[in-house]
């Protein structure tokens, strides 16, 4: 994970609260939008987090001028309005995320850096203009192999999450919070149900004997006979699998 400058504008007991530390972010907080500014162009974040206590036109200006920056930061808007209005009016002027009362900072910072990690991803891994059917055939064949039937909810929700996982490599680090609801949003059930079915999945083809196949890709031996693997292991080696492949 690369150093990440945050930007925080923000009353000071706003910038209190988002004091943090490690996890490779470097905080710069500022009370004014003058100063948020300065800081802007010379130290071009990655991220700005902007409090919206109050819905002045300042704060608005300042969001819209941040998007039309040719760099222009990931941006974050967190209040303690009630009126979504508000938070709805920061999105459409270029705020990716919104947040109210009440938050918390960790899951701001998470999402912040799993975004910004996709951005990342995006820049730098070219699946070749695989299509979709393409990466479908392959990823069936794999899944096939491992003894995962078709036919069972587990092996759509396996091969939806590794389609993800594939354009999406972050997704792997935060399977809970960012992959399953990914999953169960397109499918319309729940994360839980997600979980469980691709859990199922795996538990079919490891009682069949198959999924010692996975082995066969790489060459080498990954899982011994009769050893079954995690939900995140799984995945995480098909979608790795098929991004060496596909790069």
């Amino acid at each position: 994970m690369n150093n990440y400058r945050i930007l925080i504008l923000g009353s000071s007991s706003f910038l209190e609260r988002f004091n943090k530390t490690g996890n490779k972010l470097e905080i710069i907080g500022t009370s004014t939008i003058d100063e948020a500014e300065r800081h802007i162009v010379r130290t071009v974040p990655a991220a700005v987090i902007t409090e919206l206590t109050i819905p002045t036109a300042e704060r608005y200006e300042f969001i819209s001028g941040l998007n039309a920056l040719p760099d222009r930061p990931l941006q974050v808007v967190v209040g303690s309005l009630a009126d979504e209005n508000y938070y709805e009016r920061a999105k459409r002027m270029g705020a990716k995320f919104s947040y109210k009362e009440p938050y918390e900072t960790d899951m701001i910072f998470d999402d912040i850096q799993n975004a910004l990690m996709d951005l990342e991803f995006s820049e730098t891994i070219d699946i070749k203009n695989t299509s979709d059917r393409a990466l479908d055939e392959r990823l069936a064949h794999i899944l096939i192999s491992a003894g995962i039937p078709p036919h069972i909810r587990g092996y759509q929700f396996l091969r939806e999450a590794v389609k993800l996982s594939t354009r999406s490599p972050s997704m792997i680090n935060n399977i809970t919070k960012r992959l399953y609801p990914a999953v169960a949003l397109k499918f319309n059930t729940s994360p839980s149900k997600v979980e469980r079915a691709i859990r199922h999945a795996i538990e079919v083809a490891w009682e069949r004997g198959k999924i010692e196949n996975i082995n066969a890709l790489y060459g080498i031996k990954i899982f011994a006979k009769g050893e079954k693997p995690t939900n995140g292991e799984l995945i995480a080696l098909v979608s790795d699998k098929l991004i060496i492949e596909c790069v």
